[in-house]
């Protein structure tokens, strides 16, 4: 027997070590619109400028994979202000209700140690009546929703778990259970003692050792300390001038039951809940790791029969007045639940996807409004899954268009480079350091890939663009004609929507096949110098300023580029860049 007990400790171990987050990918690769999910973004900036929220994580699941996730605003504005990051920990508050106590609950059921149909008073005897394990769960028990948190304090001391167990045995009943629906913590509050009093553990090391610590949510638990404890965003402000922090929100739960509670408690961030809703999804198991078995989680995502006009599961939300935070788009079988702290997880069996919005509306006051915000965000969320976009770029174009976003906005001073792998590759700010210089440059990018990504800068009307590309359309054998038409769409397209920046197109560079590195080019050195002559005369029939560049890097009497200006046959070196500058500086500085 010892023996054995030292086996399952080294495994639980193992379980713990090879434990590793949700790999993260980008939308595209999991045929998702990034653009749409933007979409999502603004309803949560909006809700940050309306002073509804401080600050939000957004996370958003599909296919096993992390396919988005963000940060915006603030995780603290008082008593100082401190960015939200992705890594922050948050109150999950009554979402702890699904995430710890009702996964426990039917853990045990799995186990053999307890049945859905069994009367609470098996294991609490002071319940005297009817009240059966299912009916907590699915809040049809007709217990109150709440208790009189500063009356028990007084009468009983705090915390005091066992005299408000006693409370909610003996007090009173609303309805008969099954034939009314009232969302009550006081449901969850009482499985908790169900859970401890089979398991011989406190709800938390239950759930640590069940739940958490198996699928290595790593940042999840009730009590943070240590650097999970780092990470908490605060709560709301108290009559003394401190916030909570750490200190779970819930009366009940903080007061009475010493902040480890069946009905909230649970600190948890959104790359720790992207693993349980992968898990989920996966029929409850996450990177050989198990959870649940598939026919309990089914289990629990399903309404019982008895009780289905109140479209509450087993500790899950499906359609229920609670579940506005599923939104209007996601499929029939979509299933969650959300925290009075502003927190909320939502999770599509049939489309695959789990949406996480992590928010503190509590912060610094209990005056914040996430209602409408959930719903908008899941809408958004929904609309780009099997929605992919009308043109897939490559990994490094998204990640740049990521990257572009955390930058800080253009501003109508700032000068734009534009373009491809010649143009990221270029210092320019170096280049021209009294000047106001934004980088745009996408090694690999084509004319519609600019296009497309014009969105983050003619809103923001900046003094000049510098376009140049046309290298990787012509790698794509696309035509001449092609390739002018759709830089000419690019053109067009600035010269619309921000008719008071100053536009200058910038002519294709040679090329030198010699190299041999750069297959897709071969036979395309002539293509060039024709590609340029289309692209002058647009210019000239738009009057746009346009600087020819080819003839300044080619080999004398050939249309090649030199060889000291390359080490690829594509890409100029320094001495290269300072040609490109000498020759537009004047147009850069006017």
């Amino acid at each position: 027997m010892k023996k054995t007990i030292i086996s399952l400790s080294l495994l639980l171990s193992l379980q713990v070590a090879v434990a590793q987050p949700l790999a993260r990918v980008l939308p595209e690769e999991v045929g998702m619109d990034s653009r749409r999910l933007h979409y999502a973004d603004e309803a949560i900036l909006r809700a940050i400028d309306n002073k509804e929220i401080p600050g939000a994580v957004l996370a958003v699941v599909h296919k096993d994979k992390l396919a988005y996730l963000r940060a915006f605003g603030n995780k603290e504005v008082y008593p100082k202000t401190v960015p939200m990051d992705v890594n922050t920990v948050f109150d999950m508050a009554s979402v702890s209700k699904s995430m710890s106590t009702a996964i426990s609950v039917m853990q045990l059921v799995e186990r053999g140690r307890l049945r859905l149909l069994d009367k609470v008073s098996l294991y609490i005897p002071a319940f005297k009546d009817d009240i059966r394990v299912v009916d907590l769960l699915t809040h049809t028990s007709g217990l109150p929703p709440y208790a009189p948190v500063d009356s028990l304090k007084a009468k009983y001391g705090a915390p005091n778990r066992d005299s408000l167990i006693a409370y909610i045995a003996t007090g009173r009943r609303d309805f008969a259970p099954t034939t009314g629906f009232q969302y009550s913590c006081l449901n969850f509050i009482t499985l908790q003692r169900i859970v401890e009093t089979i398991s011989g553990q406190n709800l938390r090391d239950y759930a640590k050792t069940n739940i958490f610590d198996v699928l290595g949510m790593t940042h999840t638990d009730y009590k943070p300390t240590g650097e999970t404890l780092e990470r908490v965003a605060p709560t709301e402000k108290q009559k003394n001038g401190s916030v909570l922090r750490g200190v779970v929100h819930d009366p009940l739960a903080r007061v009475m039951n010493g902040g480890i509670s069946g009905n909230a408690g649970v600190f948890s961030d959104a790359n720790d809940l992207a693993i349980l809703a992968a898990a989920l999804l996966n029929g409850g198991a996450y990177n050989g790791k198990r959870i649940l078995s598939p026919f309990g989680v089914m289990a629990m995502r399903t309404v019982p029969r008895a009780v289905d006009q109140f479209g509450r599961a087993l500790g899950w939300d499906v359609r229920s007045d609670y579940a506005s935070n599923t939104g209007d788009l996601l499929g029939k079988n979509t299933f969650g639940h959300t925290g009075y702290t502003g927190t909320s997880l939502v999770i599509d069996p049939d489309n695959e996807i789990a949406v996480i919005l992590l928010t503190h509306r509590v912060h610094p006051k209990d005056a914040g409004e996430v209602v409408r915000l959930r719903s908008m965000v899941a809408n958004a969320v929904a609309a780009a899954v099997n929605c992919p976009p009308l043109r897939v770029y490559f990994p490094h174009y998204y990640a740049r268009v990521e990257q572009f976003r955390h930058e800080p906005p253009i501003t109508p001073t700032d000068i734009v480079f534009l373009g491809n792998s010649l143009t990221e590759g270029g210092q320019w700010s170096n280049y021209f350091p009294k000047q106001s210089i934004v980088n745009r440059g996408i090694s690999g990018d084509v004319a519609m890939g600019i296009y497309d990504r014009l969105e983050q800068i003619l809103p923001y009307k900046p003094k000049k663009i510098f376009l140049q590309t046309g290298a990787n359309d012509v790698a794509h054998d696309l035509s001449t004609d092609s390739i002018a038409g759709l830089i000419t769409q690019v053109v067009d397209k600035i010269r619309a929507e921000a008719p008071d920046t100053k536009l200058v197109l910038q002519g294709s560079l040679p090329i030198n096949e010699s190299f041999g590195r750069y297959k897709a080019l071969t036979n395309k050195t002539e293509v060039f110098p024709r590609l340029n002559a289309q692209l002058k005369a647009m210019a000239a029939s738009r009057n746009i300023e346009f600087v020819n560049l080819f003839p300044l890097f080619t080999e004398p009497n050939t249309n090649e580029l030199r060889k000291e200006l390359t080490s690829d046959g594509l890409h100029v070196n320094s001495k290269g860049y300072a040609i490109w500058v000498k020759a537009i500086e004047k147009l850069v500085k006017e």
